[in-house]
């Protein structure tokens, strides 16, 4: 039955005083929680159909081709009214982030992780990791398959490699695997491994002994050192004198 104007405004005031709250507050109130709790029953029902999947591969497609466009609707409207300050707990966008890393969508999965960090957004229940320690998990480990492949990790590397060299404080072993990779990064040949007597580049591979030096300072057992002795004899080769 269609709602009748004053109903209808009646509502929108009812929405508004919730969004009003759970800004003040951090908790979703009034139909603003409704409205969450009707796509969490949602939700819950999907992840049991996703468990009941085997192949790992089927899930990602029903999050891909299904799920995260059912619900990304939902999560756009939120962080609409979160960069108008209204912001809380929200359960759905929280496994969002994580679908959208799933599916390899890692240009919204960073976004909304860097979000979810600003917003305080707790992880879901299954992750116990915080979203910086995830997402620099995440990531570092695409980076190394896809360098492993010969493919390129850019530009979604060097915007992880910010934050974790700047901002983030994650901890000594996470930090020193990415400042191992970086140096590997730039040492590697067409086949993507780290061999450095492929470079006839000076320079390339100073910053790269620069980064794995950080990588031991960071953490001594993270095992650059055969890559950094390799690296000091090519430099040898390059440069005689």
């Amino acid at each position: 039955m269609a709602l009748s104007p004053g109903m209808r405004h009646k509502q929108q005031v009812l929405a508004q005083q919730g969004a009003a709250q759970a800004a003040t507050t951090g908790q979703a109130t009034g139909l603003v929680a409704n409205s969450l709790h009707l796509q969490l029953i949602a939700l819950e029902q999907d992840m049991r159909r996703l468990k009941a999947l085997a192949r790992m591969s089927d899930k990602v497609a029903m999050k891909r081709d299904e799920l995260f466009p059912k619900y990304r609707p939902y999560v756009d409207k939120y962080l609409e009214l979160a960069a108008l300050g209204t912001v809380y707990q929200n359960e759905l966008f929280q496994r969002l982030i994580i679908w959208a890393f799933d599916i390899g969508d890692l240009d919204t999965a960073i976004s909304w992780a860097l979000l979810a960090i600003e917003q305080n957004q707790r992880t879901p229940g299954n992750i116990k990791l915080d979203w910086a320690h995830f997402t620099a998990d995440t990531v570092l480990g695409w980076a190394e398959e896809q360098a492993a492949l010969g493919h390129g990790v850019e530009p979604w590397f060097s915007r992880v490699f910010d934050k974790v060299r700047g901002t983030w404080r994650l901890n000594e072993q996470a930090t020193a695997k990415w400042y191992k990779l970086a140096g590997c990064l730039l040492l590697r040949d067409k086949d993507g491994v780290a061999r450095p007597s492929a470079l006839a580049d000076s320079a390339t591979l100073e910053q790269a002994d620069h980064w794995l030096a950080l990588a031991e300072k960071t953490h001594s057992k993270i095992g650059v050192g055969p890559l950094r002795h390799k690296i000091a004899m090519r430099l040898r080769a390059l440069n005689p004198e």
